[in-house]
């Protein structure tokens, strides 16, 4: 487990390791922390998505998928009648994606009262957002800010108790790249917040919307990004748990057999692939490239002056992975 400390402090760290593993069946195993792939985005027929809750569901626990947070449009769709399920080996969390004026979408991850839209400026949308889903117990995530270009950093940068920030969507329409322009990646734009002294947690999702018809690249398809959590139990309260502390990495493919952080060194392993190669990236404040490793496993010795290290898994296929940022005194 990675524990952070407030800003100025020096960072404190004890071992975090995965298994060498992942998997459906690998979320069974043992005792003690596990590791489960989890979606964070998704949509049913009771907002504008094309399937039933159950259909979803029983697509993503059928192709691997230990946990499905559902998050319809201004809706609360009861997923109660499916948490059974969880017993054996999958489990389905309630949610709502606030979806208000100005294209301003945030998921109330873990929420169990409906949250309302908010009115306002962008900024004071997010955070009206942000307060309201906190006060209902759930974890705000911002969701694609690039979307129609309508978020910008100076929109996100006065925002207090965040959460998590959507870096990358397996919906195709979301800009994660930026424009090369006037508009930075969200990956970028992660950095800016981070190296401005505003905390998020970096995650990848479906926002899952198209399951019956063609998977085609201009629609919501299951399957494309996600994170991997590490909590005590396939419950919701060790899940939110362990998305509030940033215990987990975003993926679009990449599976990772070590993530070991420790008072003075980040530790990067990648699962092998026969058909690709990999390289880890490490990152620190103001997006600065540190190093770049194709060891295995790729370490990172922390110098003191980085500000925090992130590293980027980057395999020569086109997948990528993201761990959260280490803080640094």
């Amino acid at each position: 487990m990675i524990r952070r400390v407030g800003a100025g402090a020096a960072v404190v760290a004890t071992a975090l390791v995965l298994a060498t593993t992942h998997g459906f069946a690998q979320g069974q195993r043992g005792r003690g922390p596990r590791w489960f792939k989890t979606n964070l985005h998704s949509h049913t027929i009771n907002s504008d998505g094309d399937s039933t809750p159950y259909d979803l569901f029983a697509w993503y626990r059928r192709n691997g998928w230990n946990v499905l947070v559902i998050t319809d449009h201004n809706i609360l769709t009861d997923t109660a009648p499916m948490q059974a399920n969880g017993q054996l080996g999958a489990l389905v969390i309630q949610g709502e994606e606030i979806t208000n004026e100005k294209n301003v979408h945030v998921n109330g991850i873990g929420v169990h009262t409906f949250v309302p839209p908010a009115t306002g400026t962008i900024t004071e949308i997010l955070q009206t957002c942000i307060d309201r889903i906190r006060a209902a117990g759930g974890i705000p995530l911002i969701n694609h800010p690039n979307w129609k270009f309508t978020i910008g950093v100076k929109d996100l940068l006065p925002l207090k108790n965040t959460g998590l920030l959507e870096i990358m969507s397996g919906y195709n329409l979301m800009n994660e790249y930026g424009d090369g322009r006037d508009v930075p990646s969200m990956e970028e734009a992660w950095d800016q917040l981070l190296t401005s002294g505003v905390r998020f947690w970096a995650v990848a999702v479906d926002d899952t919307h198209n399951l019956r018809q063609e998977f085609l690249p201009n629609r919501g398809n299951p399957g494309q990004a996600w994170v991997w959590v590490r909590a005590e139990a396939l419950t919701e309260q060790a899940i939110l748990s362990a998305l509030s502390s940033g215990d987990f990495y975003a993926s679009t493919g990449v599976e990772l057999t070590e993530l070991t952080a420790t008072a003075s060194s980040l530790t990067v392993d990648v699962k092998d692939n026969p058909d690709t190669r990999q390289r880890v990236v490490f990152i620190g404040k103001g997006g600065r490239v540190l190093q770049t490793s194709f060891d295995k496993p790729a370490r990172y010795n922390f110098k003191g002056d980085e500000g925090y290290v992130r590293a980027r898994v980057e395999d020569s296929g086109g997948w990528r992975a993201w761990t959260q940022p280490v803080f640094l005194k």
